[in-house]
């Protein structure tokens, strides 16, 4: 059978076609206002208490002429006004675009500028950010902190939103160039919820880990599935974000949805005992591979708790395939990664070669993915949208520019990204390859590698950076030599007390390039 006509039926969209994504929370407040809905920077807010403030968010809005259409800037992180923004532009039926913090403020300004903002939502560290730029948002329409700039009561009604108006639109780092704003539908988050709803079930009893920044779509995950169960959620401080041994155990924590990187630090400070974590029911990770090694030492720190290794672009909703890790995981060949798994309701998944032919299992080529989580392209760029959204045998499907292969069993597991691979004196290089060596040979989930130097366009060699080992530069490559071919093995060798991360907690390999770029004469 070839793999076109074992995908899934395209569904005519049926039932209600307007929601509130607001609404959830709403109905968890009438029934459960004195339970905790939020921690935040050693503050509590139960449902009621909330549920007001976004009630007097949402007024402010109206009042500002916000509603269907508009949008909403959040510039702000980890704060009570980061959930009442978000909260209250859903109410309204408002677009809500959250504001990386850490952009250079050239480009902070240009994304703010550009998008057209209806109003702005700051905190404190959103409006130290934001001071010396012109923006194109009158001081009137620019809500700060302090509940006196909101009106005392204000009975608003939340908007009967359309499943294709756009929900927010989140603006992705990007390899290259601007940052690109991505348009999530409410429809999409909406079918998004419902597939989460299902498969693990929060009950007002749980409490969840806020772990992420606004601007990486787990945010919306944790948030939402927090309050369609009437849960709690427990906001990270910025300082545990990589070791938040502390912060799990004293909260309690049952559920935790995080990057990676977060399972391979705290396994490299050895903080992954046994039974670290007994309260876990659920441990989630996306965002970037999952090495086999991190994952099992996550379950024995939370034995009580089920592992799921979940994948997703930006471009398809927070995550759409998912791979249950048992005792006999299922691991990617030759990266000892765990699987991105078997696609969730909704989603279709496929590999296409490069002229975008869909390929049999075990072959390699570029993941494709389809169903009710697609987004609505780029803000801005339909030249672009188009491109990466095609229409391929009468279905629209997302090229998401990742590599990778389904096997017999019909899970997908991920090569990585095609930008990541770089050409040697006309060798093919994989840098996830190199780093599965690295790796296994530090004994660290630290590593990291980079195409450098790159002259006229081509690369001629790699450098590695490493950290969490005791194994010295000389002895990794003189093992990397025994393990892969000799254009494989970095040039050099660095390392450093802790690799670069950008604000989601993945590893900046723009940081480790200018690094090089600055320090290029010194090799070890």
């Amino acid at each position: 059978m070839s793999a076109i006509t074992c995908l899934s039926p395209v569904i005519p969209l049926t039932g209600p076609q307007y929601t509130n994504l607001a609404s959830d929370f709403l109905a968890s407040a009438k029934r459960h206002g004195n339970r905790l809905a939020l921690s935040v920077r050693n503050a509590d807010y139960s449902y009621s208490e909330l549920a007001l403030l976004v009630g007097r968010t949402a007024a402010w809005l109206r009042l500002h002429g916000v509603g269907l259409g508009s949008r909403v800037g959040i510039v702000a992180a980890r704060s009570v006004e980061t959930i009442t923004g978000i909260l209250a532009s859903c109410w309204v039926g408002a677009t809500y675009v959250p504001i990386n913090l850490g952009y250079p403020g050239e480009i902070l300004a240009k994304v703010v500028n550009g998008i057209k903002l209806d109003a702005l939502i700051a905190d404190q560290q959103g409006l130290s950010a934001l001071s010396g730029h012109v923006l194109d948002v009158s001081a009137d329409d620019l809500l700060a902190p302090g509940e006196d700039t909101l009106p005392a009561s204000l009975r608003i009604v939340p908007a009967d939103v359309p499943l294709d108006a756009t929900a927010y639109i989140e603006f992705t780092s990007g390899t290259t160039g601007e940052p690109k704003g991505v348009m999530i539908p409410v429809g999409a988050l909406s079918h998004f919820l419902s597939v989460m709803h299902d498969r693990y079930r929060l009950t007002p009893h749980d409490r969840v880990a806020g772990t992420s920044d606004i601007t990486f779509d787990i945010s919306f995950a944790n948030m939402f599935m927090a309050w369609k169960a009437g849960a709690s959620l427990h906001v990270l401080p910025a300082t545990q974000l990589l070791t938040p041994y502390k912060f799990i155990r004293e909260r309690e924590l049952t559920i935790w949805f995080s990057v990676p990187s977060v399972a391979r630090f705290m396994r490299q400070a050895n903080l992954l005992t046994p039974g670290a974590f007994p309260c876990l029911r659920y441990s989630l990770f996306a965002g970037e591979p999952l090495p086999l090694e991190a994952a099992l030492a996550w379950h024995e720190a939370a034995p009580e708790s089920v592992v799921d290794n979940l994948y997703g672009p930006t471009e398809a909703t927070v995550v759409c395939t998912g791979e249950r890790i048992d005792s006999h995981p299922r691991v990617t060949r030759g990266r000892g990664v765990i699987a991105i798994g078997q696609p969730l309701p909704g989603t279709d998944v496929a590999i296409v070669d490069s002229d975008v032919n869909f390929l049999p299992p075990n072959e390699e080529g570029q993941i494709i993915l389809s169903g009710a989580q697609l987004s609505q392209g780029y803000y801005g760029h339909p030249d672009l949208t188009r491109e990466r959204f095609p229409v391929i045998a009468g279905r629209e499907w997302y090229l998401t520019g990742d590599l990778g292969y389904e096997d017999s069993s019909g899970a997908f597991h991920h090569l990585g990204r095609t930008d990541n691979q770089v050409k040697i004196f006309g060798r093919r290089v994989e840098l996830e390859e190199v780093e599965y060596h690295l790796r296994d040979v530090c004994g660290s989930g630290m590593v990291a590698t980079v195409a450098w130097p790159v002259e006229y366009g081509s690369a001629q060699g790699l450098v590695a950076f490493i950290s969490g080992t005791e194994c010295p530069p000389s002895q990794v490559k003189e093992e990397m030599k025994k393990r892969v071919f000799r254009h494989l093995v970095p040039l050099e060798i660095r390392v450093l007390d802790a690799l670069p991360l950008n604000p989601n907690g993945k590893i900046n390999r723009k940081a480790l390039l200018e690094l090089l770029r600055n320090n290029s004469a010194c090799r070890k």
